[in-house]
């Protein structure tokens, strides 16, 4: 009897050692295992953050905005600026051709992934550009030409050329734009010459009144030059 209750007692030892080489080979695995994804997490790198401002606040179409990138952790940039147009410059600057509001996204991508920010940027419309002006001066229809510089105050500044044979002059100070009112003003060879319009939804056409030293001579019309 002695006998079979010591081979019972060395088996229940035996099987709890063994148990317990188990559990802790069990353990030292599972212990492993994590040790290997934390060196495989920290292996790729810090997940980057992206995030960027852009200047001016207030745009005019036909104005450059620059975007500035102030992403962490990344190590190249995709950027899509809503209009159909991209970059992978790290800060672009880009030209919106036509009012209205787009959605910028940035994605900065480093080791550790991809991420990306977006943000809402309204442009506002401008008639910088190149005019063909049109009006009647007598009895004879006369051709002329402006390259309008459109400010954010509204304030508009370029030259005129008030027919095809008349040389460039500078626009006076009260030339502006306020809504879609619009006064260009010029003086050439001594005379002063206005035109007074509105401008069309789609800034592609002005309509209003020609006037010569103050009083009104005729209609008047203008229409962007298309490169």
């Amino acid at each position: 009897m002695q006998s079979i209750r010591s081979l019972s007692q060395y088996q229940t030892t035996y099987y709890s050692i063994s148990n317990l080489i188990k559990m802790k080979s069990y353990s030292l695995f599972i212990s492993l295992i994590a040790t290997l994804l934390l060196i495989t997490s920290c292996s790729k790198g810090p997940k980057p953050v992206a995030a960027f401002t852009f200047e001016p606040a207030s745009a005019l179409a036909r104005d450059t905005v620059k975007f500035i990138n102030q992403s962490t952790d990344a190590t190249s940039y995709s950027w899509n600026f809503g209009d159909d147009s991209t970059s992978t410059l790290e800060t672009p600057g880009h030209i919106y051709m036509t009012g209205g509001t787009y959605t910028v996204t940035l994605a900065a991508t480093g080791l550790g992934g991809t991420k990306s920010a977006s943000q809402m940027i309204t442009i506002l419309p401008s008639i910088s550009g190149g005019w063909t002006s049109n009006f009647t001066s007598g009895f004879r229809p006369t051709v002329g030409s402006f390259n309008l510089v459109q400010h954010i105050s509204g304030a508009l500044t370029g030259t005129a050329a008030v027919s095809n044979n008349s040389t460039l002059t500078p626009l006076n100070a009260i030339s502006n734009i306020t809504g879609t009112a619009i006064v260009i003003e010029t003086t050439s060879q001594g005379y002063k010459y206005a035109f007074k319009g509105t401008i069309d939804e789609a800034y592609d056409m002005i309509t209003g009144s020609f006037f010569l030293d103050g009083v009104r001579r005729s209609d008047w019309y203008a229409v962007r030059k298309r490169k």
